[in-house]
């Protein structure tokens, strides 16, 4: 039960040449640029394999790309090479960064990336990153409400190109849910915190003042908050 598995499926993560990942690009790019008035330093924690770090990179931004896999690492400076890029890819964990204090003038933490965390784990990646920005920077926070999404799921729902939805398994206390994928080939299980639109805002707020909330469709935000 590995998000490995998740992440090899569907492209929209791993293959930065991909509608499904150019789709991801689109819609989050005039929001990001939005916010992002100034050019400065810019953390992309969770990277993977790194379009966000070189779409900034673009627009005259000086990226660090962080992400715990390192096959996701791998591929970002292969794809950095590819395209003779100078962001920097490191492999570092969210809840304990390889950064001195005040590094950073933007953090930011895309594509749903919340269901990897515990409600403690979460609070200590966004301590952290409160630690690494420095005074006024901004944080920018990308993610799905896990409540309303599971409560739209159906059986047979398709995802991507290959797999659809077999089973969904909320545990008791409603704070994870196992989610099954099928294909005509295989079938994987990937367990995933159920953050809500509410829970996310809420420890948020804990560290950072809100600044804005874009609703990019039903279920899913761009959240911009500042030090």
């Amino acid at each position: 039960m590995s998000f490995k598995e998740y992440y090899r499926a569907f492209k929209a993560y791993t293959d930065i040449n991909s509608k499904e990942y150019q789709r991801r690009i689109e819609e989050l790019e005039p929001y990001l640029l939005r916010a992002m008035k100034k050019k400065g330093k810019v953390l992309d924690l969770a990277c993977g394999v790194g379009g966000f770090s070189f779409l900034l990179e673009d627009y005259g931004f000086e990226v660090v790309g962080v992400d715990i896999d390192e096959e996701m690492i791998k591929k970002a400076i292969e794809y950095a090479k590819e395209k003779n890029s100078k962001v920097k890819f490191i492999v570092g964990d969210a809840r304990k960064l390889p950064f001195e204090g005040e590094t950073f003038d933007y953090v930011l933490f895309l594509g749903n990336t919340t269901v990897h965390f515990s409600p403690k784990e979460l609070n200590e990646v966004f301590k952290e990153v409160k630690r690494v920005l420095k005074k006024d920077g901004l944080f920018l926070i990308n993610f799905v409400d896990m409540r309303e999404l599971l409560s739209r799921v159906q059986m047979g729902t398709i995802v991507g190109e290959e797999y659809w939805i077999s089973r969904v398994m909320i545990d008791e206390g409603e704070k994870t849910a196992v989610i099954e994928y099928k294909s005509e080939k295989d079938s994987f299980r990937v367990r995933f915190a159920i953050w809500g639109k509410t829970a996310v805002e809420l420890l948020a707020k804990l560290y950072f003042t809100p600044l804005e909330s874009v609703k990019l469709d039903d279920i899913s935000y761009l959240n911009v908050y500042k030090k």
